[in-house]
C-alpha cells in the first residue's frame, strides 16, 4: 500500500501544478488572442483564435534540428493544439503522479514507473490522434485550394493574392496555414522560406510537391497554372488510391483495436463479477513485474499491427 503521506504529498504537488497550468493558460490565451486579433483582422475574422504567429514562427525555426524534443515539438506544432512543450511535460507529470496514486502496485517505484509510462503513452497517443486528423482534413482541403490557386492565375493575379484569397474563402485548417503565409510574405519573408514553414507547420507529405512547384516557379518562371493543375488531379488519384487501400486493411485494423481492448475489458468484467479473483495476483511480490510486462508486449503487438496495416504508398 502506498504510504499516505506519498499520497498528501502528491495532491499537493498536483494541486498547485494545476493551478499554475490555469493561470498560464488563461494568460497565454489572452495574450494569443489580443497579439493575433491585431495582425489577422484583415485577412479572416476568425483566425484571433488560432496560434500567435511569432511564438508558432519562432517554434517552427527550430524544426529543422534532429532529436528527441524537436520531433515531440515537431508533432505539437503538426496536431494543431494549444500544447508546448513546457505545458506538456506539465501535464505528464501531473497524469503520471494521479495514476501512480490510483494504481494498486507495490511499492512506489513500480506506481510512479507505470504511470510515467501510462502517462506518455496517452499523451503522444492524444497529439498523434489530432495530428492525424488535421493531416486528413489538409488532405482533403489541398487539391480544392491548388484549384482556387490554379483559377486566380489564370484570370490575371499574381500568386500572393491568389494565397491571399485561399486564407480568405478556406476554412481550416488550410486556411489560417495560408494566412499565415501571406503574413509572412508580407512582412518581409520570401515565398520561398514562408512555403518551407508552411510544410514544417502542416506536414502533409504531398504538400512538399506544391511547396517544390511553387518555389521552382516563382524563381525560374514557367506556366505554374497548368503544373498546379496537373498536380492537383496527381493529388486527387493518390487520395482516391489511399481510401481504397484503407478499405481493404480495416479488418487488420479492427483486430489490432479487438485484441488491445479484450485484455482491459475482460479485467474490468471479472473485478465487477468476482472481485477477490486477483487477490493473490495483487499480494504476489511479482505482480507488478508481470503487469509492467503485460502491458510491454501489448504494446508491442500493437505497434507490429500497426505497421501492418499502416505503409506508404
Amino acid at each position: 500500500m502506498t504510504q499516505p503521506w506519498i499520497v498528501f504529498a502528491l495532491i499537493f504537488i498536483v494541486a498547485g501544478v494545476a493551478a499554475l497550468l490555469a493561470q498560464r493558460g488563461l494568460a497565454g490565451v489572452l495574450d494569443e488572442r489580443r497579439s493575433a486579433g491585431r495582425r489577422f483582422a484583415g485577412l479572416r475574422p476568425d483566425i484571433a483564435a488560432t496560434d500567435d504567429p511569432d511564438s508558432l514562427r519562432r517554434r517552427v525555426s527550430r524544426l529543422g534540428r534532429s532529436s528527441l524534443v524537436t520531433r515531440l515539438e515537431r508533432l505539437i506544432v503538426q496536431s494543431g493544439t494549444r500544447f508546448t512543450l513546457p505545458t506538456f511535460a506539465v501535464a505528464f507529470f501531473v497524469i503520471a503522479c494521479l495514476l501512480a496514486v490510483a494504481l494498486p502496485l507495490r511499492g512506489v517505484g513500480a506506481s510512479l514507473g507505470a504511470g510515467a509510462l501510462v502517462s506518455g503513452l496517452c499523451l503522444t497517443l492524444y497529439v498523434r490522434i489530432k495530428r492525424a486528423r488535421r493531416l486528413a482534413r489538409f488532405g482533403e482541403q489541398l487539391p480544392e485550394v491548388i484549384d482556387v490557386i490554379v483559377r486566380s492565375l489564370r484570370a490575371g493575379h499574381p500568386l500572393p493574392v491568389s494565397l491571399a484569397l485561399v486564407a480568405r474563402d478556406t476554412p481550416e485548417p488550410a486556411g489560417p496555414e495560408f494566412a499565415l503565409v501571406v503574413d509572412e510574405v508580407n512582412y518581409g519573408r520570401s515565398l520561398t522560406e514562408a512555403l518551407e514553414n508552411l510544410y514544417a507547420r502542416v506536414g502533409y507529405p504531398e504538400l512538399r510537391f506544391f511547396v517544390a512547384s511553387t518555389s521552382i516557379a516563382s524563381q525560374t518562371g514557367g506556366n505554374l497554372g497548368e503544373i498546379l493543375s496537373r498536380l492537383a488531379r496527381m493529388l486527387r488519384e493518390r487520395f482516391r488510391l489511399t481510401r481504397r487501400v484503407r478499405a481493404l486493411t480495416a479488418e487488420g485494423r479492427f483486430s489490432g483495436y479487438a485484441l488491445s481492448a479484450m485484455p482491459i475489458i475482460l479485467f474490468g468484467v471479472i473485478n465487477v463479477v468476482s472481485a477477490s479473483y486477483y487477490a493473490e495476483f495483487w499480494a504476489s511480490p511479482v505482480s507488478s513485474k508481470i503487469l509492467l510486462a503485460s502491458l510491454g508486449l501489448l504494446v508491442v503487438g500493437n505497434l507490429v499491427i500497426f505497421r501492418l496495416v499502416n505503409f506508404r504508398i
